[in-house]
């Protein structure tokens, strides 16, 4: 499997929504109700992200990371700085196809991510994920913590970088 993981434009706008809403449905379809699968109202909130309209918590920078394979999209992660908790960074949305989970994808994005955190002085990083969600050991997997049942955060992306730059 060849993958590049790339800077997503506008362009690609059509194609994360259509990965988030499969990934949505393939792997949390108990955490999903109808607003979070409405084709035209992730569109738009893809398009605010990219216009950084939104969320209101958000600093205007941010970046969406693709992984592609086959040119095609088998994930993202898309994130900004911000000043939510009193966080420097949040990962806004993450998602892979569930074809491509399990391949070391979700793993190279989260590093270019925290690449480009460095590039930005982040030094702490929140996520919100469900409380219950399966995917929350992916976090507490590289050394997240919980703040509240709706959020994991690293309070220093320096441990962070350790655990997924340490070979294992």
């Amino acid at each position: 499997m060849n993958m590049n993981i790339e800077v997503a434009g506008k362009s690609d706008i059509e194609e994360l929504t259509a990965v988030e809403i499969e990934s949505k449905r393939q792997s949390i379809p108990g955490y999903i109700d109808a607003v979070e699968i409405d084709y035209a109202l992730r569109l738009h909130r893809w398009r605010t992200y990219f216009n950084k309209e939104s969320p209101k918590s958000s600093k205007p920078e941010r970046v969406i990371l693709k992984a592609v394979i086959d040119s095609h999209i088998a994930g993202y992660i898309a994130g900004h700085l911000t000043n939510r908790y009193e966080m420097d960074a949040e990962i806004q949305s993450f998602y892979i196809l569930i074809n491509y989970q399990r391949n070391g994808i979700g793993k190279s994005l989260l590093m270019k991510f925290v690449e480009w955190l460095n590039g930005h002085q982040a030094k702490r990083l929140c996520v919100g994920i469900a409380k219950g969600n399966k995917y929350q050991a992916f976090y507490l997997k590289f050394g997240g913590k919980h703040l509240n049942e709706h959020w994991i955060y690293w309070d220093d992306l320096n441990v962070l970088q350790k655990i997924l730059f340490t070979p294992r």
